[in-house]
């Protein structure tokens, strides 16, 4: 992306000086200690990716360039015009895809250029489909304008703040952004307030880059430019390593959480030892190892994900051995046929053997695929719990529990920051802390600020959530009728006292 000309032409002289011979194609040195690699592509690519390649030659995600500027049609440049066969080629071999916008912030609003790009690639919570990305950095040579477009670093920070939030209030996910210091602290002013959002960040080199004021850690890191890679004849894409393990990109993605209760027990099924041990049916409580994502993988199959370590579930040795959250990517053995049951439950057969899923010996073995027909055993729910989280307007910071009030300061969405949102009857919610699992409570009918210390829902504990016309949400306490605020910009603690809906009383609600 960063001097997107120059990388293209650097790949191609690589090629015509023979360092790089088609269908051998030499990868440039992966960073030490990023194992994780990826891929971002658009039009100058061009139409021929050898996505099977790219995913034999270790790619497991990849950002994918659907539109630039303010939505007028550019030939061949807006909308990519390779963004559908791109994003289904990277679906197709397994790897996550998502989708990035190029901006011009000397052409139109941010919030006209966030919808540009979710036009083109509409966001789905699919477990596979990574948060929509911001492109904001020099701009090419040939639009004829200043490295800043035109614009003071408080116009530039206005700017982003209208496209990020944008993208928060219509999808539930806070954008990533792409950019490089060296572009981004004069043009913004050293600007801090992104710090929440994920960041992709842009340095052709071996070493880890310096990043922008307030960011303490970056998502993605684009370490070369226009370079083929392992497995791959003709692809040269940017080449990109994730900062994290399986798990850390599986949470990235996001997608429906699930979790399974096998009917026989009641009890829920653990990716037991944090995914090392098969999975059993043996838990009173949805704790991180009982949390799944379903994700629909075509042919009305599909896979299961664990979230505690972002491996697949496999019918271990085609269904003769136990089922275990183990696998980097989906196979032969780790597909499955959702089945619903006229009672209301679910179960699952895997194809490999064509045999249902048990709960074997009533749950106190491991789950194994090895029946041919339904019977209690057989029989799970899926429950979907809505985890949420929420992103301060005021500060574009996270909301975050535990032992002490509610405050909006983190830069990143843990189990702290999310929490369970409960029917609460009456139209009413609650919201219990992941943190601690207790609920959230409007201290001493409102007087005190929020604190996540409840273990069960009274009136103090209910809130009613109202969606604001710009797309962000507000909470109004039933404790006082009062709404709740990131008091002081979200320096202070949030405490439900405010009789109007002003910039510090919105939030966005985050997918968790």
């Amino acid at each position: 992306m960063v001097r997107r000309g120059v990388a293209v032409a650097v790949g191609v002289a690589l090629v015509v000086l023979g360092l790089v011979v088609p269908g051998q194609a030499a990868a440039l040195p992966v960073p030490p200690g990023y194992p994780i690699t990826g891929v971002d592509v658009s039009y100058f690519q061009g139409p021929l990716l050898d996505w099977a390649g790219l995913a034999r030659g270790g790619a497991r995600f990849a950002y994918i360039r659907a539109s630039e500027q303010d939505g007028r049609v550019v030939p061949n440049n807006n909308p990519d015009p390779f963004l559908a066969t791109n994003l289904a080629g990277a679906w197709a071999n397994g790897l996550y895809a998502g989708a990035y916008h190029r901006a011009r912030p000397d052409q139109s609003s941010g919030r006209q250029q966030a919808g540009v790009l979710l036009a083109h690639a509409p966001y789905v919570a699919d477990g596979r489909t990574l948060p929509p990305m911001l492109d904001i950095e020099w701009p090419r040579s040939d639009w004829g304008v200043g490295d800043c477009y035109g614009l003071t670093p408080a116009q530039m920070v206005a700017w982003i703040q209208d496209f990020v939030s944008e993208i928060a209030a219509r999808t539930g996910r806070p954008a990533m952004i792409y950019t490089n210091t060296n572009w981004w602290n004069p043009c913004t002013g050293n600007s801090s307030r992104f710090a929440a959002h994920p960041l992709f960040i842009a340095n052709y080199s071996q070493n880890p880059p310096p990043l922008p004021p307030g960011w303490p850690s970056f998502a993605i890191w684009q370490h070369a430019a226009g370079a083929p890679i392992p497995g791959s004849a003709w692809s040269s894409p940017d080449l990109d390593v994730f900062k994290g393990d399986d798990a850390a990109l599986a949470r990235l993605v996001g997608g429906t959480e699930v979790n399974l209760v096998a009917s026989v027990n009641n009890r829920y099924v653990t990716a037991d030892r944090a995914g090392a041990a098969p999975l059993i049916a043996n838990r009173t409580a949805a704790g991180p190892w009982e949390r799944f994502d379903l994700l629909d993988i075509g042919g009305g199959l599909v896979a299961l994900r664990s979230r505690v370590n972002g491996r697949f579930v496999t019918a271990d040795r085609a269904g003769a051995a136990p089922l275990i959250a183990n696998r980097a990517a989906i196979g032969a053995w780790e597909r499955f046929q959702v089945v619903d049951n006229a009672d209301g439950t679910t179960s699952l057969r895997a194809t490999v053997n064509g045999r249902y899923v048990t709960a074997e010996r009533a749950g106190a073995a491991p789950l194994i695929a090895n029946r041919t027909a339904i019977g209690a055993w057989e029989k799970f729910r899926v429950v979907r719990p809505t985890v949420v989280g929420f992103l301060a307007n005021a500060n574009l910071r996270y909301v975050t529990a535990g032992a002490a009030p509610l405050v909006a300061d983190r830069v990143a969405l843990g189990a702290a920051e999310q929490f369970e949102q409960v029917d609460a009857g009456g139209g009413m919610v609650a919201f219990r802390s992941r943190a601690n699992g207790r609920y959230v409570t409007a201290e001493s009918r409102g007087t005190a600020p929020l604190v996540a210390n409840r273990t069960a829902v009274g009136p103090w504990e209910r809130f009613t959530v109202l969606t604001n016309a710009d797309g962000t949400i507000s909470l109004r306490a039933n404790a006082n009728g009062a709404y709740v605020t990131a008091d002081r910009a979200g320096a202070g603690p949030l405490i439900a006292n405010r009789t109007a809906i002003g910039a510090w009383e919105k939030f966005f609600r985050v997918v968790g």
